[in-house]
């Protein structure tokens, strides 16, 4: 259920969630606000989907022909007085447009988006009485009411209409709401800065094109442009960046003549590649349609970084933005042209020449090419005489933005390149040089544009895009545990393959050994399977001679015997000889093309030519198991390889034209000739598949189905793919599969369309904001970087004896260790000596964590060299497992050490885009056929209500006579455990603070062991996972664990498949039907020992911070599920404001306890807090439903020594009488400081250093000892203030589930203005409520109290402590000076 909106939203109010009246904040008021949320949510909901059905059935049968018309009148008079064709797409002609994503259908269609002024923005959003509706979209409709509209830059200038004009004029004029803006810029991203300098240029005049209603071209005489028109977002986006900027001469770019460089390419004539897409086949029109008719588009990837400052800037101008009277404009130069069409159908435009402009000079240095993308501006259609005959060809002209210089380029696309799909707002990278006018232009012989370019697809998508766009953008977003037993086979013979290349002397007992090693360590994925491993090492045997006789030839010397190989060229078979295997499975990333693969086997090849010529070249080895194809899956093989000619290229720096592709079954070896027309092609496909991959991810827009059954019905895809297209609005009809598609689609009603495409929006949007940390790895300035949170920066390999220090592990991995690089030599050993502590690295509050998936790249050039897994991690070093040996590309046997141990390095996080791809499948599994799955969708998509055995309770049971007769539950606990025995369905445990839900778990395991029941055990963390665990093993329970051995805590990991002596499928079979416990994390289900495994229940803990879509994936397995957590503590961890705003932080049990309370067994004795700690948690949160569970708990006292001299304020504060403490700093005073966005407090640091001092001092140990602030910031200096390892600081969601005697809080903000310090963070009653309850005996809180009351549930928490007689002021001479 999505939050209700309030009518003026902001960044600043997005979790400020709290109450306006103190007496609002108990647990009963929570219960009412969301029984009501849910029936309002049902009312809008219903609304909601009333609009949208309207808006896809306008756009899927309205006209779209009268897009783009032009006045017949006009056309007619163009077609006589111009001599060139153009078509304009400009960003600008949208900027307000943003505001109105669809268009409406009808004679207005062509004119709605642009006659929507500023005025009629602030009219709609201020008066909602107007009647808007009958000149506005559906979604415009729907949000005119609300005050907060979508904040586009374009509503920064104005605009004015002269219709007393033939022709339409718009001008733009900066209004004063940017003298504003220049105030507040200095605070903002770069962008912002941008467009506030810009605010001070001259006025521009851009004509638009005829917007007249009636138009004389027939629907069925025009084509869509082949660039779709920009997506809203997009527009505003670019308008953003276009502000001001410089503009391109028309006269140096009118009449190009045909005037291009073809030095820096070979000509192949009159070729036609296999990869290049025909213009009969072109689907580029249809695209088109489908982004014209997305209203779901968000904001473009550009703008994502800069969203939140954006929201914040709005916040701080919105009452000033006005619309005042417009200055004359002014007149500039402009052509009218004449438009054709492709199909030949003359219109006429009128088009701003002065949007063509281009410097006359540039300075060389810009002129160089660099690695920057560029912002399209403008999309230009043209034509031009190609010779005497008065042949026309047609060539588009973008107009592009450097957003790192503020220059402007003009690039022409032609011939092929003229169907690429580039829109205004698109991101694009130019592989090719700029003249001195600052044009580049790209044809079949000469440069490349790369289309979104932070998309990195791999080789192998792009070669399956050939086949099935649609399937490519399916495995680019779904991860599942399929398996197939040919694929298998070929990993491990790829395995056999690659040991028996780098073995200097291989002989067929090596590789036979090698089989029986990699075949053991697979023996999860071969019981997945079904197989038999003794088959599987028979096939692998079999195949064994066939390797070890290509490699003996393959690299044996040249000479006669060497083997002849055919590379597509004119002198005919070559002989080749591999001198060099430089490495395997090399990991190659290219941001550069958009490319990214892991290449079978990097190889050195001496090449002869039949003229007796040897040539040495660097290439990529492909290894395929089966036969040599024919066909479509050939060229899909050869595609991969050229692909990965282009990757080794960027990575070695230098040209790579060749490849080998060797087929094993067939054992026939192929040379592939890189050629320029094959190049084009395919960065063409790989252009078409980034566009469908933000399309899909933004839009949630699919490629269109192949609609050919007898392909279509053995996809892998085939349920997934059919389920997409009837929650999409899609029948047998569109689907092109007849009866097929309705075999699969049946079983969904509409409220499933409504409910998949809500959630797969919500999880889109949050992996939008995990994408710019991922981009980071490669273009992120080093002042961002140690921003990350997942990211480690400014490392360095640890050394050991003048050698990287690594070690080897017992599966043949080899580890090696890392260190700041600016760590002291002292540091260094102690690093090296292993005697650091297992804290975060120092000044780094990373979310790294040991077992987390990661990225390790250069620090300056950011070349990816491998992926690993974190297998250490502490205060002074990180250590990473890889699968090989560390090696930077170019160096050799006698430079690899000295050149690793000079590089600077990065870490990233590497388990995002993975942890979406789990999301999205669960989703859509949901949605599936079967049994299970429906029952499921009756439960939490129709919140349909649980069943309980009802009647009496027999007494024989022994689980129930368990319960009874166990001394060590409370009443509540048995009541929780009593609840989950009778569920049919589902049962919830509200587990609150200190209550013991580890515990009733554990009595609860053994209570459905006695029933005989099989149970899957789970959580989001690993750590919540093992101390359930640990707290089994220590009841005797025997459970397997799975998870990667280094993720698992090593109490339990004796537990784990891998710490197993498993020798066989038997065994696994064996081991998992003995044992009744299975314990996994939620995104580790995809693992092969879960393949058709079901268990009777699921438990999850911690289930307030799972996620919906991540919850669902465990639930599979179970008929029967209990979701034990506390949606009042942490919600889940949302980073994209809007999928926050719109439900994504609502978990499965907050949503089904708000339908359903009687599912609800509530946990309420607590045994953490002493009484007055508790009673602060109960006025707040709970509503005094938290009690204390013993006398001793209720009266417990830290015990302090007074041996040692301490200041009076101080004894005040350590006082063992007044459990809890607020030290205000109002008095000091202790102000924030501020840089950019990072806020400290240095007094704050240093009171709570004293403090801790002194409570070390008086006899409490430092592991008792706990520190918590809202922001990463301020638990640094901390740290830094107290230097002593054994005391804890962490943010609050890192101390979700613990507990420590004494408790320390700094809340940071303070400031001379409180006005201006409300935040999010200290607005969130959730994060307050785990602050305040993790103490046992002593919560100290520090900040200041003028500030912080002005945080209505603060201002309730000061007031509490007040009447407990806590609050303490402290003055400046109080505090001992540092």
């Amino acid at each position: 259920m999505p939050p209700r909106k309030k009518p003026h939203s902001s960044s600043k109010k997005l979790n400020s969630n709290q109450p306006s009246q103190p007496s609002k904040f108990g647990i009963q008021h929570f219960f009412e606000r969301h029984s009501q949320n849910v029936a309002h949510s049902q009312k809008i909901t219903s609304q909601t989907s009333d609009s949208k059905t309207d808006v896809s059935n306008s756009l899927n049968h309205g006209d779209d022909s009268n897009v783009g018309r032009s006045d017949s009148k006009d056309a007619a008079a163009a077609a006589t007085a111009q001599k060139s064709e153009s078509r304009v797409l400009l960003v600008s002609d949208a900027v307000l447009a943003s505001e109105n994503p669809k268009v409406p259908q009808g004679n207005d269609a062509g004119c709605s988006s642009l006659s929507t002024t500023p005025e009629n923005l602030i009219a709609a959003c201020g008066n909602t009485g107007d009647d808007l509706s009958n000149d506005l979209s559906p979604e415009f409709s729907k949000l005119a009411s609300l005050k907060r509209f979508k904040f586009s830059p374009g509503m920064l200038i104005k605009q004015s209409q002269d219709d007393g004009t033939t022709n339409d004029e718009i001008t733009w004029k900066i209004s004063p709401v940017n003298e504003r803006l220049q105030a507040v810029s200095k605070q903002l991203p770069e962008t912002i800065r941008v467009l506030a300098n810009s605010s001070r240029l001259s006025s521009l005049r851009i004509r638009q094109c005829s917007r007249n209603k009636t138009s004389s071209v027939k629907p069925g005489n025009f084509e869509q442009l082949s660039s779709p028109n920009p997506k809203p977002s997009e527009r505003s986006t670019s308008s953003l960046n276009k502000t001001g900027l410089k503009r391109l001469n028309p006269k140096d770019e009118m009449e190009p003549n045909g005037a291009i460089d073809s030095s820096s390419g070979s000509r192949v004539a009159n070729s036609q590649s296999p990869f290049q897409t025909p213009p009969s086949m072109s689907y580029c029109d249809k695209i088109a349609n489908d982004v014209a008719a997305c209203n779901e588009a968000t904001e473009h990837p550009i703008l994502r970084p800069h969203k939140k400052a954006l929201l914040e800037l709005l916040d701080q101008v919105e009452d000033v933005i006005a619309v005042d009277t417009v200055a004359p404009s002014i007149d500039l130069e402009e052509d009218s042209s004449e438009l054709r069409g492709r199909n030949g159908n003359t219109l006429t435009t009128r088009f701003d020449s002065a949007a063509m402009k281009v410097p006359k000079k540039i300075p060389d240095t810009v002129m160089k090419t660099s690695p920057c993308d560029f912002l399209v501006l403008e999309v230009t259609e043209k034509c031009e005489l190609a010779d005497a005959s008065g042949v026309k060809r047609s060539y588009k002209v973008l107009r592009l933005l450097n957003e790192q210089s503020g220059e402007e380029r003009a690039v022409y696309l032609w011939e092929d390149w003229f169907d690429s799909i580039i829109a205004p707002g698109d991101t694009v990278n130019v592989i090719g040089e700029f003249d001195d006018q600052g044009r580049c232009h790209i044809d079949h012989d000469n440069n490349f544009v790369i289309l979104h370019p932070d998309i990195l697809v791999s080789g192998t998508r792009v070669a399956g895009h050939l086949t099935c766009p649609r399937r490519s953008v399916l495995d680019e977003r779904l991860k599942s545990n399929e398996q197939s037993i040919s694929a298998l086979i070929g990993t491990l013979l790829h395995q056999v393959f690659q040991a028996g290349l780098i073995e200097e002397a291989p002989t067929v007992a090596f590789l036979e050994e090698v089989s029986r090693t990699v075949l053991q360590k697979s023996m999860e994925n071969v019981y997945a399977c079904g197989a038999n491993e003794k088959d599987i090492h028979i096939t692998m045997n079999e195949a064994v001679p066939k390797i070890l006789h290509w490699i003996t030839i393959f690299k044996s010397p040249m000479g006669s015997k060497a083997p002849n190989v055919e590379f597509r060229s004119e002198d005919g078979p070559r002989k080749v000889s591999i001198s060099e295997v430089i490495d395997i499975e090399e990991m190659a990333w290219a941001p550069k093309y958009g490319l990214k693969g892991m290449i079978d086997a990097s190889v050195r090849v001496n090449i002869m030519s039949n003229y007796s010529k040897c040539a040495e070249n660097v290439m990529p080895l492909e290894f395929k198991t089966g036969k040599v194809p024919a066909g479509q899956s050939s060229m899909e093989h050869c595609a991969q390889v050229i692909l990965y000619t282009l990757l080794m290229s960027e990575r070695y720096h230098k040209h790579v034209g060749y490849g080998l592709l060797y087929y094993l079954q067939s054992d026939q070896t192929q040379g592939i000739r890189v050629q320029r027309s094959d190049l084009v092609g395919l960065i063409m496909r790989r252009n078409e598949l980034a566009n469908n991959i933000l399309k899909a991810s933004t839009a949630q827009l699919l490629p269109p189905m192949l609609q050919i059954p007898n392909v279509c019905k053995g996809c892998r895809h085939l349920d997934v793919c059919t389920i997409y297209h009837k929650m999409q609005n899609g029948s047998k009809e569109t689907s092109g599969l007849g009866v097929l598609f309705d075999s699969h689609t049946d079983h969904l009603k509409a409220s499933h369309g409504i409910f998949f495409q809500h959630w797969e929006r919500l999880i889109d949007l949050e992996a939008k904001e995990t994408e710019i940390v991922k981009r980071g790895v490669w273009h992120s300035r080093s002042a961002e970087k140690n921003q990350m949170s997942t990211c480690l920066s400014s490392i360095v390999l640890s050394t050991l004896d003048d050698e990287p220090h690594c070690t080897f592990e017992k599966d043949n991995r080899i580890c090696y260790r890392f260190v700041r690089q600016d760590m002291p030599s002292l540091c260094l050993k102690a690093s090296n000596d292993g005697s650091s502590n297992t804290a975060s690295i120092t000044d780094m509050d990373s979310s790294l964590r040991v077992g987390d998936y990661v990225i390790l790249s250069t620090d300056s050039g950011h070349l990816t060299l491998a992926s690993g897994i974190i297998s250490d991690l502490s205060s002074l070093h990180i250590s990473v497992s890889f699968s090989k040996r560390l090696r930077l590309p170019g160096s050799t046997s006698s430079t690899e050490a000295h050149d690793l141990m000079k590089q600077v390095w990065r870490i990233d996080k590497d388990e995002f885009m993975t942890s979406f791809a789990v999301m999205r499948f669960n989703l859509v599994q949901l949605f599936l056929q079967g049994e299970q799955n429906a029952h499921l969708r009756k439960l939490i998509v129709d919140l349909a209500a649980p069943r309980f055995d009802g009647g009496c309770i027999f007494s024989q049971d022994p689980a129930i006579s368990y319960i009874w007769s166990e001394k060590n539950l409370n009443d509540d606990q048995r009541r929780a455990i009593i609840k989950i025995l009778t569920a049919k369905d589902y049962a919830l445990i509200l587990g609150m603070p200190g209550t013991g839900k580890t515990s009733t778990m554990v009595h609860a395991v053994k209570a459905l062991l006695m029933r005989g029941v099989s149970i899957l055990l789970t959580s989001y963390t690993n750590t919540a996972v093992d101390n359930l665990l640990i707290k089994l093993k220590s009841q005797n329970i025997d459970f397997i664990r799975i998870g990667r051995i280094n993720a698992v805590h090593e109490d339990v990991r004796s537990h784990c498949f891998s710490e197993l002596n498993i020798q066989s499928v038997e065994d696994i079979r064996l081991r998992l039907d003995q044992v009744k416990v299975v314990a996994v994390t939620c995104l580790g289900i995809t693992s092969p020992l879960l393949v058709n495994k079901k268990f009777d229940i699921c438990i999850m803990d911690e289930a307030g911070q799972t996620t919906l879509p991540v919850s669902l994936g465990p639930l599979m397995f179970a008929s029967t599920f209990v979701l034990v957590g506390d949606h009042y503590q942490l919600p889940p961890l949302v980073q994209s404001t809007e999928a926050r705003e719109n439900g994504l932080g609502i978990s499965l049990f907050c949503r089904l306890s708000e339908a359903h309370p009687q599912a609800i067994s509530a946990l309420q004795s607590q045994y953490r807090m002493c009484r007055d700690i508790m009673e602060l948690s109960n006025a707040l949160i709970y509503g005094d439903r938290l009690r204390c569970g013993s006398a001793e708990t209720a009266n417990a006292k830290l015990e302090l020594s007074s041996s040692k001299l301490c200041s009076s304020w101080l004894k005040e504060v350590l006082n063992p009488c007044k459990p809890v403490i607020f030290v205000c700093t109002d008095l000091v005073p202790a102000y924030e400081t501020r840089d950019h966005k990072i806020v400290n407090n240095p007094t704050e640091a240093s009171i709570v250093a004293e403090v801790t001092k002194g409570l070390l001092d008086g006899g409490i140990k430092g592991n008792e000892v706990g520190i918590i602030t809202p922001y990463n910031a301020q638990a640094s200096i901390i740290r830094l203030a107290i230097n002593i390892a054994s005391v804890e600081v962490h943010t609050i969601d890192k101390y979700q589930g613990r507990d420590k005697d004494c408790i320390l809080v700094s809340f940071v903000r303070s400031s001379e203005n409180p006005k201006s310090c409300t935040t999010s963070l200290l607005g969130d009653w959730h994060r307050i409520n785990v602050a305040i309850t993790r103490a046992k005996k002593k919560l100290i809180m520090v900040g200041s109290r003028k500030t912080l009351s002005k945080v209505p549930l603060l201002k309730l928490l000061i007031k509490k402590v007040e009447e407990q007689s806590g609050i303490l002021s402290v003055r400046r001479n109080d505090i001992t000076p540092k």
